[in-house]
């Protein structure tokens, strides 16, 4: 647990319960950190529309604002917080009801401190298996329900008109793949972006080229992706539809690749080998569902075996998602909605 917590947790607490005794505090809430959490929240927000949005600071107020999303700032009191990442302990007085849901698809990295978890009531995870790996870890409080930012791909939401019209806005060539490269934060350690960053000009004759990266990524990274000629550098929080474009995805080991295995996207990683918070679990799965590299070199080839192996490949996607996610079908923000409700009696 963070220092902050036991440093905030009797002024807080005091704070919370004197709230409470003059009937301020009868309202639930859910937490952002940052805009994204907003965009992976609102699938079960929608079914929840009692609840009050608490932003960390004046930014990302704004930055909601913008959005057309009213918000107040900490310090907030609610009865209750939905949040989507291990910042329990920005509320720490124990009589407020917390609920956990995951930031990404699964874990593509170790899962942290369970005390990190367990300060929650109940943390939602992307699936029940997961949710079992996490027991096993000492967190004791998780529910496996599913991943509600992949319902819009699953509910009819996105047609096929839409990725069109998508397509043709970022002057997409229709007689050529499109290729979606991820990258993790490099500070993870667990980063290939060195591997290709400044390489994508190679490619650009042959293929439509999008890229995400993680919102940490360093600036000489990012500039260089944005000012190669031929590269559309994905600035939208709302990755979906951009993955649904793309013919193959090429990452390391981001939780975006959870996301692209979901939609049923052939991939190509490269092999990190075992740096940071790998679990061998995940590298496993990396290897029966991707074709698998270690240098931009190798890429040209990977495609090929992508298309070789479309249906072993397709075959080891299908078991890996029904590892990874529950409810893979449109209705996990709903589902969540109503757990919460259950749970809050709201």
């Amino acid at each position: 647990m963070v220092l902050s917590y036991y440093l905030l947790k009797y002024p807080y607490s005091l704070m919370w319960g004197m709230q409470r005794l003059l009937g301020r505090g009868d309202y639930f809430a859910a937490y952002c950190g940052d805009v994204l959490d907003y965009y992976i929240m609102e699938p079960v927000l929608k079914y929840l529309p009692e609840l009050k949005i608490i932003s960390k600071d004046k930014k990302v107020q704004a930055a909601l604002a913008a959005m057309g999303v009213k918000s107040t700032r900490l310090p907030s009191y609610p009865r209750g917080v939905l949040m989507c990442r291990l910042a329990g302990h920005k509320f720490p007085a124990d009589g407020m009801k917390k609920i956990g849901m995951r930031h990404g698809p699964f874990h593509f990295k170790a899962l942290s401190d369970k005390a990190n978890y367990n300060i929650f009531d109940h943390f939602i995870f992307t699936s029940e298996h997961e949710a079992e790996l996490a027991a096993k870890a000492g967190i004791i409080n998780g529910e496996g329900i599913g991943y509600p930012k992949l319902d819009k791909a699953f509910d009819d939401k996105i047609s096929t008109c839409c990725l069109d019209n998508l397509g043709a806005q970022l002057g997409l060539s229709p007689e050529k793949r499109t290729l979606l490269f991820t990258a993790t934060w490099e500070g993870s350690q667990m980063s290939a972006i060195d591997r290709w960053f400044d390489r994508l000009k190679e490619l650009k004759d042959d293929y439509n080229l999008l890229v995400c990266l993680h919102p940490w990524t360093g600036e000489k990274y990012r500039n260089k992706v944005k000012n190669t000629a031929g590269v559309y550098y994905i600035e939208s929080y709302n990755t979906i539809p951009y993955i649904m474009l793309a013919d193959i995805c090429i990452g390391d080991t981001s939780s975006i690749l959870g996301e692209c295995c979901a939609l049923g996207k052939p991939m190509i990683t490269f092999r990190m080998n075992n740096a940071g918070r790998m679990v061998d679990y995940v590298i496993e799965m990396l290897e029966r569902i991707s074709v698998r590299i270690e240098r931009f070199e190798e890429i040209s080839g990977a495609i090929t075996l992508c298309d070789a192996r479309d249906e072993e490949l397709s075959r080891e996607r299908k078991i890996a998602n029904d590892l990874m996610f529950s409810n893979l079908d449109g209705t996990a923000g709903k589902k969540t909605a109503d757990f919460i409700r259950k749970q809050w009696e709201i």
